[in-house]
């Protein structure tokens, strides 16, 4: 594969960028307090996570700033790795969809529902846990999304699966609105512009399994 500068190949890259992804989200660190850690931009960290930024010394400072080895974490046979990923209920971490990279909601909306309710209909967050089910170096991210309201207009590459898990969603894609009952699913492009909104008369609430393939 190729290689930088400095010899690392991509392949190495997208092991070291999603490790160090996987262990701020489970230290429950925001990219803005990796950033400040490493003395290093917002943006850096984002590029170091997805495996796009090109320089060594770069995943070595936010490596150094969650207490890492980065030689251990490009070793792809690692006793560390293991062929399947779970999420326990004890793992889960609620974010805000539309600013997940802030970090977590606060303490009280992550294992209380209606606290996540009052923050929703207060602040406008849709909660989004992040499920830890995600394989080392694997490409599919699913996570669970509580809607309250409608969430934000996104759009990033890959694919996105989303399934009903309970009440009524509203899909919109690309303009394009789609009416899904509990145990119905659709996959898009989520290059196309989409966010997800409850029904008028839905239960709330509106819980969906998003699952995501990034190209």
């Amino acid at each position: 594969m190729p290689s930088g500068s400095d010899g690392w190949t991509e392949e190495a890259r997208l092991l070291a960028g999603d490790r160090l992804r996987r262990t701020r989200v489970q230290q429950r660190l925001s990219i803005r307090q990796i950033a400040e850690l490493s003395k290093i931009s917002k943006t850096s960290v984002l590029q170091v996570e997805s495996g796009r930024s090109s320089r060594r010394s770069t995943y070595l400072k936010v490596a150094e700033a969650m207490g890492l080895h980065l030689d251990r974490l490009v070793q792809p046979g690692s006793a560390e790795e293991v062929p399947y990923a779970i999420h326990r209920a004890e793992d889960d971490t609620w974010f805000d969809l539309a600013d997940f990279g802030e970090g977590p909601l606060p303490q009280s909306a992550q294992s209380d529902p209606q606290a996540r309710e009052k923050l929703a209909r207060d602040s406008g967050v849709s909660p989004l846990n992040i499920l830890g089910s995600r394989l080392e170096r694997g490409r599919i991210k699913p996570t669970l999304l509580e809607l309250y309201g409608p969430s934000a207009v996104r759009s990033h590459a890959g694919e996105e699966h989303v399934f009903v898990l309970a009440g009524q969603a509203t899909v919109s894609v690309g303009g394009s609105e789609l009416f899904l009952e509990a145990g119905e699913s659709i996959t898009f492009w989520s290059s196309e512009p989409h966010f997800y909104a409850p029904q008028e008369g839905s239960p709330l609430p509106v819980r969906l399994l998003s699952v995501r393939v990034d190209s």
